[in-house]
């Protein structure tokens, strides 16, 4: 426990130095799941040059997030919760927002409730609520996942 601390707050001392570019280069590196080259990464993210990209790279190796290899190419070496990372979860190599399994769950359970109720008699409580919960659910988690998405590029 004392550890899981330690690194909680290991996290919160990078949050100022990754921000913006460095943030996105790091993104970028998290989705990709390879080593990356400078000139990849400057085309990736529409850098400026490849000097500019080094640079966010050099820092990310400075914070010990990245590490440089013999073919000059970087690769991730740990993966931090910062910003708005805390709230992406990496699934089969993608980050996914959180909500976006809230939504998930909450679009089949309508969805699948919708169907199976088709034929039965519509009682107020039985379906009407159950449907509005379902629908109010799925909503909320398909908002906060695009809100999570648009806040991933700023």
């Amino acid at each position: 426990m004392v550890g899981d601390m330690t690194e909680g707050s290991r996290d919160l001392d990078l949050e100022p130095e990754l921000r913006g570019n460095t943030l996105r280069v790091y993104w970028f590196m998290i989705q990709k799941g390879e080593p990356v080259g400078v000139r990849e990464v400057q085309r990736a993210l529409n850098m400026s040059s490849p000097s500019v990209a080094s640079h966010h790279l050099t820092k990310l190796e400075s914070l010990d997030l990245v590490e440089k290899n013999q073919e000059n190419m970087y690769g991730l070496k740990k993966l931090v919760k910062v910003g708005v990372l805390r709230n992406f979860v990496a699934y089969r190599g993608v980050l996914l927002p959180r909500y976006a399994f809230v939504a998930f769950f909450f679009s089949v359970f309508t969805l699948l409730y919708a169907v199976l109720t088709i034929g039965t008699y519509p009682g107020f409580f039985d379906r009407y609520i159950a449907l509005a919960v379902g629908a109010f659910g799925a909503m909320f988690g398909w908002l906060e996942t695009y809100r999570l998405w648009k806040l991933k590029f700023q």
